[in-house]
């Protein structure tokens, strides 16, 4: 039996083809789970790197809910969090 996911709600899928890799694919993951703990979301969030996408030209690629989020940055992940994971106030 695998690891059960059933907590998590909101996922990022990084891309980890050679390109993507060569152009910072880890300090992207390192940068989401960062994110995830210091806004609470460590228990419902979750990264998940993919093999490779397709989208090499567009490295590194991020794939968040049904987006797909080309040449991300890791300065970029903190306003990806906040637009994507964080609960919307009304």
């Amino acid at each position: 039996m695998g690891k059960n996911y059933e907590s998590y709600c909101h996922f990022a899928f990084i891309c980890n083809g050679s390109d993507c890799k060569d152009k910072g694919a880890k300090d992207i993951e390192r940068a989401f789970s960062k994110e995830f703990k210091q806004h609470g979301l460590k228990g419902s969030a979750r990264v998940f790197k993919t093999k490779c996408t397709g989208r090499c030209k567009e490295a590194p690629v991020v794939i968040v809910g049904q987006k797909w989020l080309a040449k991300v940055k890791p300065k970029d992940v903190p306003d990806l969090v906040e637009e994507f994971f964080e609960p919307k106030e009304e």
